[in-house]
This record gives structure tokens, sequence and C-alpha cells, in this order.
């Protein structure tokens, strides 16, 4: 027997009816479900700019690090709270001077960007001249040559020879140039065949180190007849000559300058002030402003 699909639609039982107040409590429960969901995306955008910030806050130095707020903001855990105004510092004198120099130069104490921005570009950050207080905004106003430039290059030239020994008044050298050659036997007054090294003193010496242990201290001193310089030779170390230089650059990379050892320089763009180069090695050279006798380590870039 045939059935019409009127009377199939028409054998179906009919949907249930929902009482009102299920329908009420399924209205209030989308919406709830719908402001959570609003309010946990307002809470991550929080979180994020407050890490932002925080970030930005560690890598003020410790004079100039604002305090993080400890009072939580409602509804919102403590650890993601923070403040990008300034805190009270840990003196009242520090805090007026560090906020009177950001109004001074119209700098946006709320930017967490603003320390590490070079509006002058002149290679130093707002963090660099707040330091030094110099204008960020005037190119020809920077710290000193020392808060910005960096160890390029490091050569070193060493002396072709070791000391192996030392038995009374002579001293048995070994040509690092000439490896196969035998050891060279030389005593105060003598002059190294070859090179240009006179002999002008040998001393064997030992001693006891702090753990107890006897150390060589044996050496031989020499003068380089073509420039004056004289160097120690330990035992069983290597010695540099006067010829080791580094080349140190500027922080927008425009100027280098060659230094040695010993030498005194003013920076191109800082003439007033001279520097001594203390010492020099593959990570850093150490320089001595001559003016202030202060001493300033300069990194390698």
């Amino acid at each position: 027997m045939r059935v019409s699909a009127r009377q199939d639609v028409a054998q179906m039982p009919a949907s249930p009816k929902l009482h009102p107040v299920m329908k009420s409590s399924l209205r209030w429960l989308t919406f709830a479900a719908c402001f959570t969901l609003a309010v946990v995306g307002c809470k991550k955008k929080e979180i994020v700019e407050a890490e932002v910030a925080r970030v930005a806050e560690e890598k003020l130095p410790a004079q100039e690090q604002v305090e993080p707020s400890t009072e939580a903001a409602p509804n919102n855990p403590p650890a993601a709270t923070a403040s990008t105004t300034p805190a009270p510092a840990r003196t009242a004198e520090d805090q007026a001077a560090y906020e009177a120099w950001f109004k001074k130069y119209s700098l946006d104490l709320n930017d967490p960007k603003m320390l590490d921005a070079d509006p002058d570009d002149d290679g130093f950050t707002n963090r660099d001249e707040f330091l030094a207080d110099t204008d960020p905004h005037d190119k020809s106003s920077r710290p000193g040559i020392h808060k910005g430039i960096r160890l390029k290059e490091y050569n070193e030239v060493r002396l072709p020879l070791v000391l192996e020994s030392i038995e009374g008044d002579k001293a048995y050298l070994k040509r690092t140039d000439q490896p196969d050659s035998k050891p060279v036997t030389v005593k105060s007054g003598d002059t190294v065949r070859g090179l240009p090294l006179k002999v002008i003193h040998v001393e064997e010496k030992q001693d006891i180190d702090k753990g107890g242990e006897r150390v060589d201290l044996s050496q031989v001193a020499f003068e380089d007849s073509s420039t004056k310089e004289k160097v120690v030779l330990m035992k069983n170390l290597p010695a540099r000559t006067s010829a080791t230089y580094a080349v140190l650059v500027s922080p927008d990379g425009k100027t280098t300058l060659k230094v040695r050892k010993g030498d005194v320089f003013s920076w191109p763009a800082e003439r007033a002030s001279h520097y001594k180069v203390i010492d020099l090695s593959q990570d850093q050279a150490v320089l001595q402003q001559i003016e202030t006798k202060q001493t300033w380590t300069i990194p390698r870039m």
C-alpha cells in the first residue's frame, strides 16, 4: 500500500516543546559563554601588554628601572600586572632627576621602546644619553666614546721564540718560526741570530704558588734594536710584541681606529678627550681616559 509523503510527515512525532524557563536558561547560558570568551580575550591582551612593559623595564640600568606595581588590578592575578609609569625611585632626588631629564627633552616615559630609541641618529640610545646627561636630540652632543665604541679586530704578533730552560747564565730557546731547528743557546749580551733581539737579562727563578705547588718563573728579557721595545719571555709561554694591534669601531661603523698597547689617542668626534691603551686581548680593549684617570673596558662587537 502506498503512503504519501504528506502522510509520512503527519505520522512523525512532533518535536517536544521547551518549557519557557528552559528557553530563558539557554539564552542566559549562551550570553554567559560569549561574555566569558570576550573577558578571556581582554585578559590575554592585558597580560601581553604587561609582559612587554616588564621586559622593557628589565633592560634598564638599576638606577633607571621603574618599580613594577605591586597592587593587582581587579580580577587580575598579581603576576599579570605591571606599571609603565615611573614608580618611586630608591631616593626622591634620583626619581626627580630621572623624570626631569626625560621631561626636559620631551620623551615619553610611558613608551617602553623609548629608552632604546636614537632620535638624533648619533649611535647612542636615549639610555646612553641619559646616563651621560647629553642631549638626545643633538647629534653633536653625545656620551664619551667608551659608551659606544667596540673592539672590531685583534691581531696578535708573537715573539718567534719559546724559552725551554735556563742553566746557570745560559738560556735555551726554541724558534717557533723554524720548528725543525735545534735549540738556540744565548746569554746576557748576545743577539739572537736572524732577529733584532739582544739579550739583556737571564734569570732562573722558582717559586711556590698558593696551592703549595712549585712553579718555574724563569725568564729572559730582550731589547728589540729596531724599536727599542723590551720584551720578557717566560718559560714555555708565548710573548707578544708591540706590533700587536687592535681596531676600534664607532657605533655606526663609519669610523675605525688602529691602536697598539701604550698608544694615546683621541677619537675623531671627541678631540677634547684623550685615551691611553692599557691592554689588548681577543675579547676586549682596556682604555684609560687621561683627563679623568677613569678606566674603561671596551668589549668585542
